[in-house]
This record gives structure tokens, sequence and C-alpha cells, in this order.
């Protein structure tokens, strides 16, 4: 992480999975939780940790979901909506709501929030928690963050700049279906 020029205080950490996953995935990227959870502390106290995800009921997440509950995270979740149309289904599990939610009723418990999403959605949130004098800040790749969000926060930090995100190996296996030998090998 870049070093802080926020006041040290309260930290509130608010992960849009949804958002953050693919944000990682598109950056080439995973987090070391172990070293995001010590960066996040060179911003004060962590007092509040949320992670919003969508359940997908499988064992690899309820692994995930065990190991960052162990890091102090409260996990929060809901099930994928199927919204059909004539062109055929959507999925969708939109968690703007709730992190809104969450944010607003913890007011005076947080002297600074770190949001993880680039979503426009949620520059309201940001200008309102401002006026309170609240310190703000977000986490997401330049190029999947809205504009006005970047204008509003009190500090952007690119993803790809972050020491707690790390590259992934170029090469994971035949197993993987994102590994060298796989794109080769099916390469028309």
């Amino acid at each position: 992480m870049i070093k802080p020029q926020i006041p040290k205080g309260r930290v509130a950490v608010f992960i849009d999975a949804a958002n953050f996953e693919i944000s990682l995935k598109q950056c080439d990227l995973y987090v070391d939780y172990r070293k995001l959870i010590k960066d996040i502390k060179q911003y004060g106290k962590p007092v509040v940790l949320r992670y919003y995800s969508v359940v997908f009921k499988t064992e690899g997440q309820d692994r995930f979901f065990s190991f960052i509950k162990s890091r102090g995270f409260k996990i929060v979740t809901k099930d994928v909506k199927i919204i059909k149309n004539k062109k055929g289904s959507k999925k969708k599990a939109n968690f703007d709501v709730e992190i809104t939610f969450d944010a607003a009723v913890r007011i005076g418990e947080f002297d600074t929030l770190i949001l993880f999403s680039g979503d426009s959605d949620f520059v309201y949130l940001i200008s309102k928690l401002q006026k309170r004098g609240i310190k703000t800040m977000v986490i997401s790749p330049i190029f999947r963050t809205a504009k006005e969000l970047k204008r509003q926060v009190d500090k952007f930090i690119d993803l790809r700049n972050c020491e707690f995100a790390k590259k992934r190996p170029l090469f994971r296996g035949a197993h993987n279906s994102l590994s060298t030998a796989k794109r080769i090998y099916h390469k028309k």
C-alpha cells in the first residue's frame, strides 16, 4: 500500500467481493490477506472489517470464509438473484445498499473508511461521510473506478500499486484453465 497521508484513527474496511474479485482477475493478481490487514493498520486500528459476497456453497469458499473470519472480518452474504428476461437470464447480487447501510449505522465508530470498489454508486455515501469529518479511501484499479468516485474520495489507490496484491504466477499447472500449456494446446 502507499504510505498514508490520512491521519491515523479508527478504520472501517468494506470489501465488495464481486467488484474486488473481478478487479483482481482482470489485473492477474491475488491477495495476501495477512499483508492486507498489516497494510490497513498503517491507517489506524481496524474496528470494522466487512466482506460482502454471494454464497456459492462450495468447500473452497467455506475455507476462504473461515480464513478471513480468523483475520477479523465479518462476512455479509446473500444468494445470487436470477433475473429472467426474453434474452435469457442474468445473475445479480449487488451489495451497494448493504455496504452503504452498514457504513451509515456505524458513523461514530470509525474515522477512516477504506472501500474496495470502484462503483460510482458509492459517491453519495462518500460525500456524506466526508461531511461528517470521516476520511475516505478507495482501492480499485484505475480503469475499473468511476471518475466521479476518484474525484470525491480523499485518497485513491490503484489496486495494482498495493503490496498486498501479488502478481499471479505465469504457469500454474496443466489442471488450471489459465495455464500456458492449455492456452497453447487449445489454440486453433
